[in-house]
């Protein structure tokens, strides 16, 4: 076993681990408040969808998306969540017949993403200004991926260290 070899992939996939900790997860994680916009209006064709994800090894999943649009935008407002083999999100559901009843709603999203197509949603809210989708319940999903990545980033990246830098017990010869 040539623990170099090992040490110089671990590099690899800690930079790589990183590389995807801030590129996917970080951007929404490290949002705030203060840098949301709000879009207001009247909501349009909410829709629940189900769809089977089938991974190379064999194993399903079921991802969850909820898609309305805002008379006053061009956007689409997707949420998506794997749920598993469940087969049915409550919490999709019951947003959707809360959006389809208000028949009004305000939607947070980052400012830099207000010409997108579909902008990743922080927050909504009803006619009445009633949260229904939480700033914490979007940043939710962010906050596991990033600190999976970042910790295989961290011990990867160590363990080339490691092995790179580690001294060698000296032998003494009396």
């Amino acid at each position: 076993m040539d623990r170099a070899y090992y040490a110089e992939k671990g590099l690899f996939v800690g930079i790589t681990a990183l590389i995807c900790a801030f590129y996917f997860f970080a951007p929404t994680l490290f949002t705030f408040k203060s840098s949301l916009v709000t879009r207001s209006g009247e909501v349009t064709d909410v829709k629940t969808f189900y769809n089977r994800i089938e991974s190379s090894k064999g194993g399903s999943s079921i991802k969850s998306e909820l898609k309305f649009t805002l008379k006053s935008s061009e956007s689409v407002y997707v949420l998506i969540k794997n749920i598993g083999q469940s087969g049915y999100n409550s919490r999709f559901e019951k947003l959707a017949t809360e959006l389809k009843n208000s028949k009004e709603a305000t939607v947070w999203i980052n400012e830099k993403q207000m010409d997108e197509f579909k902008p990743t949603v922080f927050q909504i809210a009803d006619r009445n200004g009633e949260i229904l989708y939480d700033f914490k319940e979007s940043k939710s999903k962010s906050k596991f991926g990033f600190l999976i990545s970042f910790g295989v980033g961290v011990f990867g990246i160590g363990l080339y260290l490691f092995h790179k830098y580690r001294k060698k017990p000296t032998h003494n010869k009396t």
